[in-house]
């Protein structure tokens, strides 16, 4: 996504449970909107949402990329910057909030279940280990905070549930590719799983692109062209566009 938002001037700190709020919601996102220059709250959701989301999981893909322990992602835990547009700017954990383990481990067996159990949203068509699909406790703990705040997302801005899940697949590969760790996004998103596709990726001009199935739409914004890289556009048009930024860069 090449967009760029207004710098931001001051900050105010939330607490993580403002994002389950819709009404304070639907304020941050008519903010983004009037930042933008927008009245649609689909296209300010989806743009606050891109933004949000990047941020909520920045610092957990840096985590998973170094093998540190990774903190709480629960809302209660959490402390939002929120810049002027709306915007989150990053999150700020809780001191304590740096608890949960990034190792592979079978949650089932931990809670004394059958430890052969796997979830069923595995995708491997051939026989394999039940570890290789069990959700570890970051996966696990970052799909339930999703699965709060997206609800309230679509509800207030009108954008679809799928699209919003898309966003996070794209903000994940790109916060690792970010890095230099494009497989440690791809790891965390199958950590994740339920709804979450895992972000895909594709080496284009000697530059290694996200080959994103989001749409931020930015280009529905007045005086705003759509993405180099945006899935709407034709694929030969869109790797060429991305060959040009590459020989640039």
């Amino acid at each position: 996504m090449e967009m760029v938002a207004q710098t931001p001037i001051s900050q105010s700190l939330v607490p993580g449970t403002e994002l389950l709020r819709p009404q304070w919601l639907a304020e941050r996102i008519a903010d983004m909107g009037i930042s933008w220059g927008t009245a649609n709250s689909r296209v300010s959701g989806t743009l606050w949402w891109c933004m949000a989301a990047s941020s909520l999981v920045d610092p957990i893909v840096a985590a998973v990329a170094s093998g540190r322990p990774a903190f709480d992602p629960a809302l209660e835990h959490l402390t939002l910057e929120i810049r002027p547009d709306g915007g989150v700017e990053r999150v700020v954990p809780e001191p304590h909030g740096y608890a949960v383990a990034l190792d592979v481990v079978n949650v089932a067996t931990a809670e004394g279940a059958d430890s052969t159990a796997a979830e069923p949203n595995c995708a491997h068509p051939e026989p394999h280990s039940a570890e290789c699909c069990v959700t570890t406790p970051i996966g696990h703990a970052l799909r339930h905070m999703l699965s709060r705040v997206i609800p309230v997302v679509a509800e207030v801005s009108g954008a679809g549930v799928p699209s919003l899940w898309a966003i996070v697949a794209d903000a994940i590969g790109n916060r690792a590719l970010d890095i230099g760790a494009a497989e440690a996004g791809a790891r965390l998103a199958r950590d994740v799983a339920g709804r979450l596709p895992v972000p895909r990726f594709q080496d284009i001009g000697g530059r290694t692109f996200v080959r994103r199935i989001s749409c931020c739409l930015v280009f529905e914004v007045p005086g705003c062209d759509m993405c180099t890289s945006c899935p709407k556009r034709p694929a030969p048009e869109r790797e060429t566009l991305l060959a040009e930024l590459a020989a640039r860069r």
